[in-house]
């Protein structure tokens, strides 16, 4: 492989208001347009997930969730919050994201980070009391056409510290299958893993753990796109930093062996740097932020993978 070609990137944006009650701070996450979904969101507009917090909330509540359907502009759009239910209600078989024996446990946050199809996926905390620390909750699915939330449950617990930070609808638009991507503490420490959902059935595939080069480092899948054969993932390596999986399909499913790109970003004209994330991915292209240790302004970079 040869080393990929990193440049900075910037382009003219605008800067969108949540307009729900006391906002201080809002970030988007994840996209999606009307070239992946014709059917739901019109041509030029964009419908963008993440989280805001404000002002105006429950005690205990920090972060919620927020999804706009709209112009990238801002005017004229539709926001909405969503909220993870903390005792069942529109969450599919009501299952309870706080503990039962626990009434005053609150979802602290509800973090979406991505969206395609019919879903927002992401993640969301608990406070199991007042005044009590937070705990890390799980994985959730929240489908926009049933305003139904869907609870990961893996190897028989809420509570594996996972999360959804990438979804692809397989099959293109009006699937009702989806690949999700993200990292999970289910069986030790943290790892990346894919896993199949039917949103039509609503029923999982089994999980694919793996780790960065099956070293014993914390590794954490941020996004996800079909390519021929399976999927690029831009993932989260630990010490070693950013970096691109290829991870096949393999008959009847199953997903095969991951093949590694580091993202080498800190050996690039654009660093020494403090930070450096790998975000997101477009076939081999990987999108991320970087903080130059001379600045402490986070600006974002492009990466070209090549020989993928």
């Amino acid at each position: 492989m040869r080393s990929p070609l990193t440049r900075a990137s910037g382009a003219a944006g605008s800067v969108l208001r949540p307009p729900f009650r006391g906002v201080t701070s809002a970030t988007f996450y994840g996209p999606d347009t009307h070239l992946f979904n014709p059917r739901a969101i019109p041509r030029g507009d964009v419908r963008a997930v993440g989280s805001y917090v404000s002002s105006d909330v429950p005690a205990g509540v920090h972060d919620q969730g927020m999804i706009y359907l709209g112009p990238i502009r801002g005017r004229g759009g539709r926001w909405t919050s969503i909220d993870v239910p903390a005792h069942g209600r529109h969450v599919t078989g009501h299952v309870s994201a706080c503990p039962p024996r626990r009434p005053k446990c609150v979802v602290m946050d509800t973090l979406a980070h991505s969206t395609m199809g019919d879903l927002v996926v992401g993640n969301y905390g608990l406070r199991p009391t007042a005044g009590s620390r937070p705990v890390s909750g799980n994985a959730f699915i929240y489908n926009l056409r049933t305003r139904r939330f869907t609870l990961l449950r893996l190897h028989g617990s809420l509570h594996t510290k996972s999360t959804f930070y990438g979804i692809w609808q397989d099959g293109g638009p009006g699937s009702a299958r989806y690949t999700l991507a993200g990292g999970s503490s289910a069986r030790g420490g943290q790892r990346g893993f894919l896993i199949d959902y039917n949103a039509r059935t609503g029923r999982f595939g089994r999980p694919h753990y793996f780790t960065y080069r099956e070293r014993p480092v914390p590794t954490h899948v941020e996004g996800i796109t079909g390519v021929r054969g399976g999927f690029n993932l831009a993932v989260a390596a630990g010490k070693y930093g950013p970096a691109m999986a290829y991870v096949p399909v393999l008959r009847h499913g199953r997903f095969g062996r991951a093949r590694w790109h580091l993202v080498p970003v800190s050996s690039s004209g654009l660093c020494p740097c403090q930070v450096v994330t790998g975000n997101t991915v477009w076939r081999n292209r990987v999108m991320g932020l970087y903080v130059n240790s001379g600045s402490p302004v986070s600006r974002t970079y492009l990466a070209v993978v090549a020989g993928r």
